[in-house]
């Protein structure tokens, strides 16, 4: 069992307050009251941290997203040093006969992107069924080859549940930080761009197969 702080003073440090002159009195309340303002900041950072995290597949959520990309945006700008994101949307046809198949297919996908990305690597999900990949180091070409081992490895990863989804794909969208780029939704903006362009392409396939 964990055991709570509590800011209640101890019956030793009461009685002890008679045995204190002013000044010590005095530094005895600053100690308490530091120690109270060192519990309720590491208390602001717990629900601080909580609040980037999403709660079904423990990524961090679209706040996390935007806040990262800004600060590697400016560092891109200082640095000059290339930074690519990917954008993903998971295509899947859920079991509606068991309400928690969607979440077990999203917490899947999030296993799936830890396991298979660098420790430096960034994942996050920012929509229903759209997540997002920032790849700080890494020129466009390199979040390419990234995006497509992730593709392989979702169909790989997910369709093991055949309960919860009878079909699985992922879309993507890839592009980088660029020298003309004013800010970092210019390269987000492309990257949708091409997530839409694979989800039309896929839709177009998936027509052709059905046909």
């Amino acid at each position: 069992m964990s055991q709570s702080h509590s800011t209640t003073p101890s019956a030793h440090w009461l009685a002890d307050i008679d045995s204190l002159d002013r000044e010590g009195l005095v530094e005895r309340v600053r100690a308490m009251a530091a120690e109270l303002d060192l519990l309720h900041g590491r208390e602001r950072a717990r629900l601080g941290q909580q609040a980037l995290i999403d709660e079904i597949t423990g990524l961090g959520n679209r706040r996390d997203f935007v806040r990262q990309l800004d600060t590697l945006f400016s560092q891109h700008r200082r640095n000059d040093l290339p930074v690519s994101l990917i954008l993903l949307d998971i295509v899947q046809f859920i079991d509606h006969r068991r309400p928690s198949a969607e979440d077990h297919v999203l917490r899947a996908f999030g296993d799936c992107l830890r396991e298979t990305l660098r420790g430096m690597d960034m994942s996050f999900r920012i929509a229903d069924h759209e997540f997002a990949v920032i790849l700080p180091d890494t020129p466009v070409a390199g979040a390419a080859a990234v995006a497509d081992k992730l593709r392989l490895a979702a169909a790989y990863f997910l369709v093991e549940d055949a309960a919860a989804t009878t079909r699985f794909d992922v879309s993507v969208g890839v592009d980088a930080f660029r020298e003309e780029d004013e800010e970092a939704d210019d390269a987000v903006g492309r990257a949708a761009a091409a997530l839409d362009e694979s989800r039309a392409a896929q839709a177009e396939w998936g027509d052709r197969s059905s046909g």
